[in-house]
């Protein structure tokens, strides 16, 4: 059994990536699913550099990444939509721009494989205002999220790759989990149910075959006490001790 302590880490939901917390990942783990960060509220506006891989919902990564999205286009049309370039963007004083121009960025920044969309992010006035969509290589949406000047505030959503179906529906408030959070399986059944009334209670996220990925307990939206996670197939992987959203010491049995 192998045992990891780290004194602190950083935990902030961004596009992609692994955490100081995180060891290699299998491909099975680089599915995206809604996580909490460190801190709820530490949402912050990032650039996409080139390399890093598009997060999905519908298919694994398969290593392709924002430099392939065929040099040289900067500006593309996707269902009669004008849409920038992720690779364009360029954030500055925490504000997003159109490569160099000096105007905040209004519109929305696509990330485009070949002739698939993958990712999207809507922009008023350089911070994010709209949504943060991704898509499957079918186009199917995988999941979405809404922001107002760049926090996230509505419902996030997240939908079955096999059939499109609802997965889960998780709401945010000023960028902290703040209401009802529900996670149902393919045929609509509910399978677990919070109201995370001032970010309390228990969170529990799912695989896709409806087995539980992780399990804890929120205090005032951020992460306390012993957070368990399992692998897809049931198996417990790990256990994570937390302190008002900072780790304390990890174990991994996996």
């Amino acid at each position: 059994m192998k045992k990891i302590r780290i004194v602190m880490g950083v935990i902030l939901l961004a596009l992609v990536g692994c955490t100081p917390l995180e060891k290699k990942m299998s491909d099975e783990d680089r599915i995206l699913l809604p996580s909490i960060p460190k801190k709820a509220y530490d949402v912050s506006i990032s650039t996409m550099s080139e390399g890093e891989f598009i997060p999905q919902t519908d298919i694994i990564h398969t290593g392709q990444n924002v430099a392939l999205a065929d040099s040289g286009i900067t500006e593309i049309t996707l269902n009669g939509i004008d849409q920038v370039n992720i690779a364009n963007k360029q954030v500055r004083n925490k504000l997003a721009y159109n490569g160099n121009s000096t105007v905040p960025f209004t519109g929305t920044f696509a990330a485009v494989v070949g002739v698939h969309k993958h990712y999207t992010e809507e922009y008023k006035d350089g911070k994010l205002n709209g949504y943060k969509v991704w898509y499957s290589e079918a186009g199917r949406v995988g999941m979405k999220e809404p922001y107002t000047n760049g926090l996230k505030n509505g419902v996030q959503e997240t939908y079955y790759r096999n059939t499109g179906n609802i997965r889960s529906r998780v709401t945010y408030s000023d960028g902290k989990i703040s209401g009802p959070t529900i996670w149902y399986d393919n045929k609509g059944k509910i399978l677990h149910q919070e109201d995370f009334k001032g970010g309390n209670g228990e969170w529990i996220a799912y695989w896709d075959n409806e087995k539980i990925r992780e399990k804890g307990r929120l205090v005032g939206g951020l992460q306390n006490g012993e957070w368990r996670s399992y692998t897809s197939k049931g198996e417990l992987e790990k256990i994570t001790n937390y302190r008002n959203g900072s780790p304390l010491s990890q174990e991994w049995l996996k």
